[in-house]
Formats: C-alpha cells, sequence, structure tokens
C-alpha cells in the first residue's frame, strides 16, 4: 500500500543573515503509515521543525520530494487537499486559539473552509468529546489550564477531520499533569479515529510510547526504529546530547558492570521484572 506520507531524498536550504547557505534538511528518506504514530527527536536546530512543516506544504523543498497522499507538495494544485490531509498543532495553544468559546474556536476552521452550517455542530461535538473536553464547550478558552488549552486546539484541527496531525513540540510549555493529557489524547485518536501521529518532543518519555522513533542530528535521520531499538542505544543518544531514560541508562551500567540483562530495556518496569529474575 501507498504510505500516507513519503520522503524521498527531502532536501531544505536557506540562506541565514551572514549570506551563508544553510542546509537545514539533507536527504531525507522517510515513509510513514496511516495509523502510525511517529515521534521526532533530536538536539536544539537538528531540522525537526523544518521537517515538521514540510509536511503540510507550509515549505517546500529546495531538493527532492514530500509525497502526501502521493500528492507532490511542490504542486500548488494540491496545496488544499495535502492542508486538509494534514493538520498543525503547534507549542503555544494560545497562538491557535482565537474565539471567546471553546465550542466557537472549534468551529472556526470548519466555517473557514465553507462546511454547511447543520455540519458544523455535529462535528463540534463529535471533535470535543474526542479529545475529552466536551464539558467544557461553553467555557471561555483563557480560562482553560495549559493541557486543556492544547486539547482544544487539537479539536480544532480533529474538527476538520485530517489523516494525520502533526504536533511541534506540543507539550513544551505545559506542566506534568498537561503533558500526560496530551498523550493520553494522541493515543486515544490513534486508537479510536486511526488518525497518524507526527509527534516532536524533547521528552523522551512521551517519544517512548510511540510506534516508531526517528533521531534527527544536522538535518538527517541518525536512527530509528521501535522505541525498545533506539532508547537501548544509551551511548549513541548522550553522543547526540539526548538524555536516554534512567532505566536504559541504568540497565547500560550495570551490563558495563557484568550483569546478563536484555539490551533492549527502556522502563522501569522492564528493569525491576530482569533484575527480580
Amino acid at each position: 500500500m501507498q504510505p500516507l506520507i513519503e520522503l524521498q531524498d527531502l532536501t531544505h536550504a536557506y540562506t541565514d543573515a551572514e549570506n551563508n547557505q544553510v542546509l537545514a534538511l539533507q536527504k531525507l528518506n522517510l515513509q510513514i503509515e496511516q495509523g502510525e504514530f511517529l515521534a521526532v527527536i533530536g538536539a536544539n536546530g537538528c531540522g525537526k521543525s523544518t521537517l515538521a512543516k514540510h509536511l503540510n506544504a507550509l515549505l517546500l523543498p529546495t531538493g527532492g520530494k514530500c509525497l502526501v497522499n502521493g500528492m507532490d507538495t511542490q504542486d500548488e494544485s494540491h496545496l488544499w487537499d495535502i492542508r486538509q490531509t494534514v493538520g498543525m498543532v503547534f507549542q503555544n495553544p494560545d497562538n491557535q486559539i482565537v474565539a471567546a468559546v471553546v465550542e466557537e474556536d472549534v468551529a472556526f476552521g470548519l466555517e473557514n473552509i465553507g462546511v454547511p452550517h447543520a455540519e458544523i455542530r455535529p462535528r463540534v461535538e463529535t471533535a470535543l468529546k474526542a479529545v475529552d473536553m466536551s464539558a467544557y464547550a461553553l467555557h471561555a478558552p483563557h480560562l482553560l489550564s495549559g493541557g486543556q488549552k492544547q486539547r482544544v486546539a487539537i479539536a480544532g484541527v480533529v474538527a476538520l477531520e485530517p489523516r494525520c496531525i502533526v504536533m511541534d513540540e506540543p507539550t513544551a510549555m505545559l506542566d506534568p499533569l498537561g503533558r500526560k493529557e496530551i498523550m493520553a489524547t494522541v493515543k486515544k485518536l490513534q486508537r479510536e479515529k486511526q488518525i497518524t501521529f507526527v509527534y516532536i518532543t524533547h521528552y523522551m518519555n512521551e517519544a517512548m510510547q510511540a510506534d516508531r522513533v526517528i533521531v534527527m542530528d544536522h538535518g538527517q535521520i541518525v536512527m530509528q526504529g521501535k522505541p525498545a531499538e533506539v532508547f537501548s542505544r544509551v551511548a549513541e543518544l548522550q553522543t547526540l546530547h539526548l538524555e536516554a531514560p534512567l532505566a536504559a541508562t541504568v540497565a547500560a551500567d550495570l551490563r558495563h558492570a557484568g550483569l546478563s540483562l536484555p539490551r533492549d530495556i527502556i522502563t522501569n518496569e522492564e528493569l525491576a521484572a530482569a533484575l527480580c529474575r
């Protein structure tokens, strides 16, 4: 089957303030399947956000291709369809919330794309229910917590019924409870609506919950695989200035000290079970 998103030697170059050409992305090759939860990690400046903006044509390649459901993002005739296929949620929910009432904010995008009025309310109600915010439909967004605001922003995208949602560090401004709420929302939407998620994060415990993780460095994909495959490579992550999960680090230290432990330990529960055996 055709992947939902496919990158073919995707390259992005720009000119900096000193008139030097900078390669933000260098010949990326990647396939993202429908319904997949893909986490993207890497140190600051590695190209994560630049990649995110290519997935719904906010940026266009300077080399190679980005295909969304078979459509080339450089083909202007497909721009509308591409942006209906891939929605975006950014770091600061206040930048995406525009109305004074939650349900009106969720309806805003639907009105903008000309959805018939009779369809708007059912889609708003479905979207709010999907992110567990139905009880706040008539609330003012500015009175909500950070996690609740972000869930309203997600509902606004879900109402548009995209096949994929790209989330660029959506929990960076949230406290631990807010981060937990967003992760639960992502997993629920993936499970119940088969929405594809491309999830950019600095939090390794969030990336550990993905189906697949890619690690970026200097505009390139340097590692990818299931979370256990990636996060068990403690020494390599450290050279990339990334912090491996504590359980993976402890397990690596214990193996180095001579203890026989499985190579794929990344959670506290897995470490405890291995030590008890």
